[in-house]
């Protein structure tokens, strides 16, 4: 039989080589208009467990590319890690996951830049009760949702929903 201090102890080592499951967001890492590809990334860390969910990399990728002009996006398959740090083992210990997509639809029939007849909200405040992710995320909605933005254009306008 276990001692109780004997039993926390065994909890805590469960504990620490279980890892611990974390939610990781995606972000567009690079890609190319003229070949038509987005690459859609996600962080890890030692002794994490990322929980990924692809259906937001897919939504960003069609994003990225209906801005550039295409209709849609769709994964290669398969994946890449890029390594940021290594321990004395030279085991991978934090780094980046990377999944390309490859943007889908006839680039030549990509509609003209018009501009939104409703410009994005200015600051939280105009979003009444609405929380700062809560307006953050109604304002990226919005964003991916228009058409016809350069590349630059969605940059300038996500750095400013962000606040960077």
């Amino acid at each position: 039989m276990l001692t109780a201090k004997q039993l926390l102890a065994l909890v805590a080592v469960v504990a620490t080589l279980s890892g611990c499951a974390t939610k990781k967001d995606f972000y567009a890492t690079g890609g190319s208009r003229a070949d038509g590809s987005v690459d859609m990334a996600h962080d890890f860390a030692q002794f994490e467990k990322p929980v990924i969910d692809i259906a937001q990399a897919q939504s960003i990728a069609k994003s990225k590319c209906r801005v550039w002009g295409y209709s849609d996006a769709e994964a290669f398959g398969g994946k890449q890690l890029k390594c940021h740090q290594s321990n004395g083992y030279g085991t991978c210990i934090a780094g980046q996951v990377i999944y390309k997509y490859q943007c889908l639809g006839d680039l030549g029939a990509a509609p003209q830049f018009q501009p939104s007849a409703a410009p994005l909200s200015a600051t939280p405040a105009a979003a009444g009760s609405m929380g700062k992710g809560e307006w953050q995320q109604n304002q990226l909605n919005e964003l991916n949702q228009t058409t016809g933005l350069t590349y630059e254009e969605y940059q300038k306008r996500y750095k400013a929903i962000m606040g960077q």
